[in-house]
């Protein structure tokens, strides 16, 4: 059973605490979650696993914490403690998307075309995170446009919401990777959860490193990850992108937007800005056709 590090206090910080456990130091947490606590005082707190009770201690330590911040290490109990922390979320509308648990499958509306059912789990991106709604948001914005995709990736799939959209929208392969191995058995299980498990190939990989992608090009990319790996994932995107090709990218925090634009207009990708939800940018992208 992992430990916890438990961090309680601004938004702005809990952020910014987020990005040094996640890619900015050598306090690589094995997975960080940012929950929102007060909203009218914009308190957030923030949840980072870690194998051991030395690396949670040492990572706290490390960051400097100032006296008002709240900060503990505990043991997390051996029971599907996300999934328990997002009980009863609400539904997530997105275009015409629309997320929802089990709890609310009697309220799905009637005029939505691609409801979505995703349980909380052990894998990011049921929908409620700025970062998946986003990419949500922008899809339907080009498929309102017209747009049609014949090759898509999910790349970072967490549980598949966004391969499962895909497939659902257009009726098209979806292939969906993830550098966690849980995260694509629960892309499998929520592929059949949704009618999609005929259009949709889940595979374990780091990035461009399989099999599975050796070769292959597609004309819809979705990367939702952090702005750190897209920016060094750039130059592998940008070659397996069609000329005329669209990606999307989240997991960006506002302050990282232009950056991460830069890096990907280096690489034959202009890239616009979508919707910023809850501190996180969504961007859309175009490869150049030379």
């Amino acid at each position: 059973m992992p430990f916890a590090l438990y961090v309680r206090g601004p938004k702005d910080q809990m952020f910014d605490l987020s990005d040094a456990l996640g890619f900015e130091s050598d306090m690589v947490a094995l997975s960080i979650s940012i929950f929102e606590d007060d909203p009218e005082n914009d308190i957030f707190h923030l949840q980072a696993l870690f194998e051991t009770e030395e690396e949670a201690e040492s990572a706290q330590l490390q960051l400097n914490l100032t006296p008002e911040i709240e900060a503990f290490v505990t043991q997390v109990a051996d029971e599907d403690w996300v999934a328990i922390s997002q009980k009863g979320l609400p539904p997530v509308e997105a275009g015409r998307f629309w997320i929802y648990g089990k709890h609310d499958r009697d309220q799905i509306p009637d005029d939505i075309p691609w409801p979505i059912h995703i349980e909380a789990g052990p894998a990011f991106g049921t929908g409620h995170h700025g970062t998946t709604k986003g990419c949500l948001l922008i899809f339907d914005d080009l498929l309102q446009s017209g747009k049609r995709f014949e090759k898509i990736l999910d790349l970072g799939c967490g549980a598949g919401t966004l391969a499962i959209a895909a497939a659902m929208a257009l009726n098209k392969k979806v292939i969906a990777t993830d550098i966690d191995p849980d995260a694509v058995s629960v892309t499998l299980e929520n592929a059949v959860q949704n009618r999609t498990s005929d259009l949709i190939e889940a595979y374990a990989a780091n990035g461009f490193d399989s099999p599975a992608l050796t070769g292959k090009n597609f004309d819809l990319i979705f990367a939702n990850i952090l702005a750190g790996p897209l920016m060094g994932l750039a130059p592998e995107i940008a070659k397996a992108l069609e000329p005329g090709g669209h990606v999307i990218l989240s997991g960006i925090l506002d302050e990282l937007a232009d950056k991460v634009a830069d890096s990907f207009k280096a690489q034959g990708i202009d890239t616009k800005k979508g919707p910023s939800l809850s501190g996180w940018t969504s961007l859309f992208g175009l490869k150049r056709i030379l």
